[in-house]
């Protein structure tokens, strides 16, 4: 009996520390993306499909911990032989993180929502699906409506968090 006191005792002392280094899932504070992306504008007619290629730097913070983050996007994309500004607002859902390593999860999966204005009357509503791999990068892919040039963007984007959060060093024993 006293060995399986002694045996929780150093479990939970062991734990304390490697509980406090894991690191949640959409934890409050602000992220910082800067993201680039590539994919096609078509309007679904005889009209040709056009190259379509996005910067976007699109700052967030954690509304509800575990859950919620609202932001602005603003960037650039090149279409058409032109290069267009873009900028609104965003919100990314988190849906599913990934595998557990040390209570911290590898990656996880969410719902991204955009709302977009362009320089050239582009209005764009649309979203996606993004992947956040740790604290360090973002793979997206994303379908948006123009509904006032009346074309559909598609596009699949990788980013790289800037400014990121430093990572504690593993307690010493």
């Amino acid at each position: 009996m006293k060995n399986k006191r002694h045996l929780i005792c150093v479990v939970l002392l062991l734990y304390a520390p490697l509980h406090s280094l894991a690191q949640s899932e959409f934890a409050k504070g602000w992220i910082f993306p800067l993201e680039i992306g590539q994919g096609a504008v078509t309007a679904f007619d005889q009209s040709p499909d056009l190259y379509l290629a996005t910067l976007a730097f699109s700052p967030q913070v954690t509304v509800v911990p575990g859950r919620l983050r609202l932001g602005l996007t603003g960037g650039g994309a090149f279409t058409n032989k032109r290069i267009y500004g873009i900028g609104g607002g965003r919100a990314s859902l988190l849906i599913w993180d990934g595998p557990k390593v040390l209570e911290s999860s590898v990656f996880n999966v969410q719902l991204v929502g955009e709302y977009l204005f362009g320089t050239k009357d582009q209005r764009l509503v649309g979203g996606g699906v993004a992947s956040e791999i740790g604290t360090m990068a973002t793979v997206a892919i994303k379908t948006h409506r123009d509904y006032v040039l009346n074309n559909w963007w598609f596009q699949a984007s990788l980013g790289l968090h800037l400014f990121r959060k430093k990572v504690a060093p593993p307690p010493s024993l």
